[in-house]
Order: structure tokens, then C-alpha cells, then sequence
């Protein structure tokens, strides 16, 4: 009895402990999400940068088709003392690029060349579209950066005088390098490439110089004063003879075929003087017309006017400076005009533009 009562006892015991019971050593678990957020470090964005547009291209003039009116040299630099390329035959195509400051001459497209370029005088190219031809800005190595134009067909000498030695033959509308002038002013230095230090002298009064008082001097001011006959700072035209140029009737200084499909008109520009220098050109044309119209533009009252057909003269006329003279003529033969001062006892020069139009 006592037994079954102690074993009631226990049971009791162990039963009122059963509702508080807890187990050292056992933890509280905490329920873990079904994923796991991850906190990345902060990331720094960068900034938008702009991209830079295509440039805009630079648009390029296309050559511009000319033809010759004669036949004409072909030239490195803007003068007839530079190097001679080569000769390009009358009513030839050209394709012109680019024109001087002057507008005397053109530079084409000229494949025997080293460049691939070349000049010609303006005055022997026929071109539609001269307003569209650009500008080339013409520079000197070791000059002042100024240019000249020859009015006049000039010596040019290897000193600032009458005196010096003369190198050779600049003609009208060349195109000069101007490296300075001496203290007077009067003599100009050019870059002269026939020169043995390749520069020369030419008298101021023939070039056409734009801001000559801004030229550099060069050499300093004679202690004693010249003779007036070493002086040329103001050359006369009275005093000035034209150059020999060698033509002849058989070797003409110019010819050309006037015709509505090649050149209508041919313009020629040269001077005479007489008794001293070269007294008479000799200018050649042929044309399918019956008759051709001439002018003169002279610096001088007038010309006297010869033409020739078949080794004879067929008309002779004093043409006064401006006037218009119209000539009958047989078409498609060959004339020549010969162009000379008046007979007189007096020095004459005359430098003169020659115009030859055809009559439909």
C-alpha cells in the first residue's frame, strides 16, 4: 500500500514538472525567410558624355573647262622668266583651278608638270565661268610677302641702277616676289630665279605694287649723290624702248583661228618704240567670216596698221587709239597685221592692246 502510494506520488511529481519543463541547452529557432536579400555596395553611374558631330565638309570647286585661243607656254610660277613646262597647243581644253590675285594668269591642270599643275596667261584661255574661279594666294619663301605686277616690259638688273648688269626680260602682267626696295624707292628687289643669288632690281615705276611705302629697306642711302642718268626713280615712257621679241611675218608674235566654235576674238598685248628698240609686231589670224573688226588701246595717238596676205601688203591705215576699223578679208585664209609707230623724227613708244573680232 505504501508502495502504490509513492508511486502515485512520483507520477504527480513528474507531471505538474511536464508543464514548465524546459531543457538546458536548447534554443529558440527563428523561421528563415525563403530567400536572401543582398545589399550591394553603391556604384558610381557615369556622367553622359556628347558626341561630337561630323565635321562639316569643306566643299571643293571642280576645275573649270577652258580652251586655248593660241597656242601658249605653260609656266611653274606666274612670270615669264620662270620655267617653261611646256607648250600647249591652240584650241586645246584646259581645266583651270585657281587664278593670281591679278587675274592675269590661270592655273590648270597640267599632268607633265612635277605638281601636276601649271600656269598660263589669262589673256589666252577662254572660260565661261571666270567668276567661279578661286583665288590662289601666291607666296615667297624668304620675301617680304608682297607682290608686284610689271606694267611695262622691263630689264631687270643685279643692282638698284641703270648701271648694273642686266640679268633679263621680265614682259607686262608677270607676276613678281618682292623681297624690299632701296632707300630712294625708285628700284624694287625681286626674287629673280635667273640671278645667280636668285634675286634682281626692277624699276619701281614699272611694277604695280600695292603698300610700297611698307616695304623693307635694303642697303643704305649713296654719301654722294648719283648722276641723274644712274637714277630711275621716276622713269619716263619717253625714255623706255621696247624690247626686240625676234617675230617677223613668218614667226608672228601671236596667231589665231577666229570661228564661232573656238575663239570669236583675239587680244594680244605688246609695245613698239622707235628709232631705238623693236619697231613693229607681227600678229597672225585666220577666220571663216568676210570680214573682222580691229581696235587699238595705245598709250600713244596712234598706230600704224599694215595687213598682209601671201607675203603682200593689202591695206595700210593709221589707226587712231580707240578707234574701230572694219577689214574685208577672203575667209578662211591666213593675214597677218603689222603694228608700228608712225614714221617721225622723234623718239616714239607705244604699248598697245590689240583686239581682232569676226563679223557674222
Amino acid at each position: 500500500m505504501q508502495y502504490k502510494n509513492f508511486t502515485l506520488l512520483v507520477i504527480l511529481i513528474i507531471a505538474i514538472a511536464g508543464c514548465d519543463v524546459k531543457l538546458e541547452g536548447q534554443t529558440t529557432s527563428t523561421a528563415t525567410p525563403g530567400f536572401i536579400t543582398a545589399t550591394l555596395p553603391a556604384t558610381s553611374m557615369p556622367l553622359p558624355t556628347q558626341t561630337p558631330l561630323p565635321s562639316t565638309p569643306v566643299p571643293t570647286l571642280s576645275p573649270i573647262e577652258g580652251a586655248t585661243t593660241t597656242q601658249v607656254n605653260v609656266r611653274a610660277e606666274t612670270s615669264t622668266a620662270s620655267e617653261n613646262l611646256g607648250m600647249i597647243a591652240q584650241f586645246s581644253k584646259v581645266q583651270v583651278i585657281g587664278k593670281d590675285a591679278s587675274a592675269t594668269w590661270y592655273q590648270i591642270v597640267y599632268t607633265d608638270s612635277p605638281t601636276g599643275t601649271g600656269w598660263i596667261r589669262t589673256e589666252y584661255v577662254q572660260v565661261n565661268a571666270s567668276a567661279e574661279i578661286p583665288v590662289i594666294e601666291l607666296g615667297t619663301g624668304n620675301g617680304s610677302g608682297a607682290s608686284g605686277l610689271v606694267t611695262q616690259k622691263i630689264n631687270i638688273r643685279n643692282g638698284p641702277g641703270t648701271t648694273y648688269e642686266t640679268l633679263g626680260v621680265l614682259n607686262p602682267n608677270d607676276v613678281v616676289f618682292i623681297t624690299g626696295k632701296d632707300p630712294s624707292g625708285a628700284w624694287i628687289q625681286i626674287e629673280y630665279t635667273n640671278a645667280p643669288d636668285g634675286k634682281g632690281w626692277a624699276a619701281s615705276g614699272f611694277l604695280q605694287i600695292d603698300h610700297a611705302a611698307s616695304l623693307p629697306v635694303i642697303g643704305e642711302a649713296e654719301q654722294t649723290p648719283q648722276a641723274p642718268s644712274d637714277i630711275a626713280a621716276t622713269p619716263t615712257v619717253k625714255n623706255f624702248s621696247a624690247m626686240r621679241d625676234g617675230d617677223s611675218m613668218g614667226n608672228p608674235l601671236a596667231k589665231a583661228t577666229i570661228a564661232p566654235t573656238s575663239a570669236r576674238a583675239l587680244q594680244v598685248n605688246g609695245d613698239v618704240s622707235a628709232p631705238e628698240g623693236d619697231n613693229e609686231d607681227w600678229i597672225e589670224f585666220s577666220s571663216n567670216s568676210q570680214a573682222v573688226v580691229i581696235q587699238v588701246l595705245c598709250s600713244s595717238a596712234a598706230l600704224q596698221v599694215e595687213l598682209w596676205n601671201n607675203e603682200a601688203s593689202v591695206d595700210g591705215f593709221l589707226l587712231a587709239c580707240g578707234e574701230k576699223r572694219v577689214l574685208s578679208i577672203i575667209p578662211k585664209n591666213t593675214y597677218v597685221l603689222r603694228l608700228s609707230n608712225p614714221v617721225s623724227n622723234e623718239f616714239r613708244y607705244t604699248k598697245y592692246t590689240l583686239s581682232v573680232e569676226a563679223v557674222y
